[in-house]
């Protein structure tokens, strides 16, 4: 095994902690869009329905793939998922039409646990892939 794959694939027990801890913020974004889909009536949004729907299985995805497959890359597209649901409920608050046209008056308590969830699970997310790919890139497979 090459140095940098060997760093890239030794993983301390505190990033597999991280990780089934973004993992359960991964399984509240998906809560939140799913039961603003179904239950507030989202579905019915032109593009924003759809896009809650598929926000709130790829989480699901996500959650349970993170305890699967143990790799930094993962780590980094799940969480840059979250920064980009993020992102697009920042944009529904901020752009003066919102997002394809869908404006949010506020933030709701749906919308705060969203936010919670997302920044949560990047944030750990990012702390479960740095130390890796920092000894990948410093050539020190071994140290953790």
């Amino acid at each position: 095994m090459t140095t940098l794959a060997a760093a890239l694939t030794r993983r301390s027990p505190r990033g597999r902690w991280l990780r089934l801890g973004a993992g359960a913020l991964l399984l509240l974004t998906s809560g939140v869009h799913l039961y603003l889909y179904a239950a507030e009536a989202y579905r019915y949004i032109p593009t924003i329905g759809p896009l809650f729907l598929m926000t709130g299985l790829v989480a699901v995805v996500l959650a349970l793939a993170l305890p699967l497959v143990d790799r930094p890359l993962l780590d980094l597209l799940a969480a840059g998922f979250e920064v980009a649901t993020l992102g697009a409920y920042v944009l529904t608050l901020e752009l003066p039409k919102g997002l394809f046209l869908f404006e949010e008056p506020g933030v709701s308590y749906s919308g705060g646990l969203a936010i919670f969830s997302e920044v949560g699970a990047a944030a750990l997310l990012l702390a479960a892939a740095l130390p890796p790919l920092l000894r990948a890139l410093q050539g020190r497979p071994g140290q953790r």
